[in-house]
């Protein structure tokens, strides 16, 4: 079983990176193969909208984005972790998200979804995100978008962890619960089978 994990986080062991390595690292514990992307190392352009994708369901446009969206194929679970800025997912997820329209391509116009289950895996995404806002509703916007991104991409909505009054480097260390359940939660994904 292999469990993709995709750092939006513009900072290096940013509270959502550190919290998606606790997730990480509880997947491997359990017995999971585990990858980690920074998606801030990733260079790929936005979407162009060119919609060749809708001939052969996978993205034209040649670039870095090609090996990250054969691991999202590849991938049995997938986890997003994203600091919510201005009530949205960080502009690295969302261009990934973006680049993923031959995926939604391929099931909506090709009629040749990625297939959800394989040798009886339900293939499960999560997502993981931090906001500095106490605002109650400051990851509705993002859970949206990614419950359609989901979708697209052959992966039921699973579960998300998100915190909210958490904004400065390292302070979801001081979190009484957030790695802890992070960690819990990577070994849930896997041993949930």
């Amino acid at each position: 079983m292999k469990v993709l994990g995709f750092s939006g986080s513009p900072r290096t062991n940013g509270n959502t990176e550190l919290l998606l390595k606790e997730f990480l690292r509880g997947a491997k514990d359990a017995g999971a193969e585990t990858e980690l992307i920074q998606m801030k190392k990733v260079r790929f352009d936005p979407c162009i909208s060119c919609n060749r994708c809708y001939k052969t369901g996978r993205c034209e446009v040649k670039d870095h984005f090609q090996p990250v969206l054969d691991k999202i194929l590849e991938a049995d679970h997938i986890v997003i972790a994203s600091p919510i800025y201005f009530m949205a997912l960080s502009a690295w997820i969302k261009i990934m998200m973006d680049r993923c329209q031959c995926l939604w391509a391929r099931k909506y116009v090709l009629k040749d979804p990625v297939p959800v289950e394989r040798d009886g895996l339900v293939r499960k995404g999560v997502f993981i995100s931090t906001a500095g806002s106490t605002v109650k509703k400051a990851f509705d916007g993002a859970k949206f978008s990614l419950k359609y991104f989901f979708d697209a991409i052959g992966v039921t909505y699973y579960k998300d962890l998100c915190y909210l009054d958490v904004d400065e480097m390292g302070a979801i260390k001081k979190h009484p619960a957030a790695l802890k359940e992070a960690y819990d939660a990577g070994v849930e994904l896997v041993k949930g089978e």
